[in-house]
C-alpha cells in the first residue's frame, strides 16, 4: 500500500496546539501570576486550579456536588428553551461542561483571574455553561477569552454565561475572542449586579468568522453602575449580531454602553437597549461605526426604554466611512493604503487608555491586521 498520496499530519490541529503562545494572543499568562485559571480544550480541561484561598475555580459538574446551593443558580437568568440553539445544545448534553468560579464575600484579590476555551478539532461541536459568583464586597479582575487551533475553520460554539455579582462588590473584566473564519457561534450572557456593585467590562471581537450570535441582559440594581466597551470588527464574509440589553432596576442605578464597529466587507448588526424599570436612574448609549468599503453593512439600533419618569437616558450613533483627508495625508507620509487604512482602523477602536491597558491594545491592532490581511489571501 503507498502512502504517497496520503497528506501529512498537520501540527496546527488537536489538543497540543493548546500551547502557552495561543493562549497569549488572547490575555493568558502563568498560572503563578492569576488568582484562578480555568483553560478548557474542546471537552476537558487543560487547567484548573487556583493561587488564593478566596478564589474558588472547579468544573461546574463538580460545584453542583460540592456546593448544593449551586443548583438554584444553573439557569436562573435564563432559560434552555431561549430559542432553538439554545435548546438543541442543552439537549444534546447529559453533564455540563463549564467552569465555576466563585470569589468569596470580602475578598480583595490582589491577582486578575483568568478562564478560557479553546477548540482544536475541525467540525466539534462545543457546548459550554459557565456560573460566576461574586461575593459582597469583593474586589476582583478578570480575564477571558477563547481561540482556535491555527489551522482550524469549521466548528460549532454555544455558550451561556450567567454571573452573580454581591453587593458592594468591584469587578473589572477583559474578554477576547480569536475564533476560525469559518466557525458559527451563539453566545449567550446573563448578570445580575446587586446594590451598590461597580463593574467594568472590555470586550474584544475581531478577529473574522462566518456568524456570531450574541445575545445578553444585565440587571442593575440600586447604586450600582456598569460601564461595558464593546470593540467590533467584521471582514468580508463575516456577520455579527448583537442583542444587548441593561435594565437598570433600582434608584440610583447606571449604565454607559459603548460600541465601536468596524465593517470591512462584513456585516454588523447591533441591537442596544437601556431599560429605565424605576425613577432616579441614568444611561447612556454610544455606538459608532466605520465602514471601511462600500460592500458590507452596519445597521446600530440604540433603543431607550423608560418605563416611568424621572429617568435620564440618552445615546448618541454613527456610521460613516474613512476621511479621504485622513488617507491621503498618512499615505504623503510614505505609508501605503493598506497600512494607512490599518492605522486609522486601530485609532477608531482604541478606548480610553484607563479602560483598555496596553496588552490588550496590542492584541485589538493584532487581531484587525491578521484579519484584514486574510480576507486578501
Amino acid at each position: 500500500m503507498t502512502t504517497n498520496n496520503i497528506p501529512a499530519i498537520h501540527s496546527g490541529i488537536g489538543p497540543a496546539t493548546a500551547t502557552p503562545e495561543l493562549l497569549t494572543t488572547i490575555g493568558w499568562a502563568p498560572e503563578t501570576q492569576r488568582s484562578g485559571t480555568s483553560v478548557l480544550i474542546d471537552h476537558h480541561f487543560g487547567t484548573l486550579t487556583s493561587t488564593d484561598g478566596d478564589v474558588i475555580v472547579t468544573t461546574l459538574a463538580d460545584a453542583l456536588v460540592r456546593y448544593p446551593w449551586v443548583q438554584a443558580l444553573v439557569f436562573d437568568l435564563i432559560t434552555p428553551e431561549e430559542d432553538e440553539v439554545l435548546r438543541r445544545a442543552f439537549e444534546s448534553q447529559r453533564e455540563p461542561l463549564g467552569t465555576f468560579t466563585w470569589v468569596k464575600d470580602n475578598a480583595h484579590v490582589e491577582l486578575p483571574s483568568q478562564s478560557f476555551t479553546i477548540m482544536t478539532k475541525p467540525q466539534e461541536r462545543q457546548f459550554v455553561h459557565d456560573i460566576t459568583v461574586i461575593g459582597k464586597n469583593a474586589t476582583v479582575d478578570f480575564v477571558s477569552g477563547a481561540a482556535v487551533a491555527p489551522e482550524l475553520t469549521h466548528a460549532t460554539h454555544v455558550s451561556v454565561s450567567e454571573t452573580y455579582i454581591g453587593a458592594g462588590a468591584t469587578v473589572r473584566s477583559i474578554d477576547v475572542d480569536r475564533w476560525g473564519a469559518n466557525m458559527t457561534v451563539h453566545s449567550y450572557d446573563r448578570t445580575k449586579i446587586d446594590e451598590n456593585a461597580r463593574v467594568t467590562s472590555v470586550s474584544v471581537a475581531v478577529s473574522g468568522l462566518k456568524q456570531s450570535v450574541n445575545n445578553s441582559h444585565t440587571e442593575v440594581a440600586a447604586g450600582a453602575a456598569i460601564t461595558d466597551h464593546t470593540i467590533l470588527f467584521a471582514p468580508t464574509g463575516t456577520r455579527r449580531d448583537m442583542t444587548n440589553t441593561v435594565s437598570l432596576t433600582g434608584p440610583g442605578a447606571q449604565a454607559e454602553q459603548v460600541a465601536r464597529m468596524v465593517s470591512d466587507g462584513g456585516v454588523i448588526v447591533n441591537r442596544s437597549t437601556l431599560e429605565a424599570a424605576v425613577a432616579e436612574v441614568r444611561g447612556f448609549l454610544e455606538c459608532d461605526g466605520l465602514m471601511l468599503q462600500d460592500t458590507g453593512q452596519i445597521e446600530s439600533i440604540p433603543a431607550l426604554d423608560a418605563k416611568v419618569a424621572r429617568a435620564q437616558l440618552s445615546h448618541e450613533a454613527s456610521v460613516g466611512m474613512i476621511d479621504d483627508d485622513k488617507m491621503d495625508y498618512l499615505m504623503a507620509t510614505g505609508l501605503d493604503e493598506d497600512r494607512a487604512r490599518d492605522l486609522i482602523v486601530q485609532g477608531f477602536l482604541n478606548l480610553d487608555d484607563q479602560q483598555v491597558p496596553a496588552s490588550v491594545r496590542a492584541t485589538v491592532d493584532n487581531l484587525v491586521t491578521a484579519a484584514r490581511g486574510a480576507e486578501k489571501m
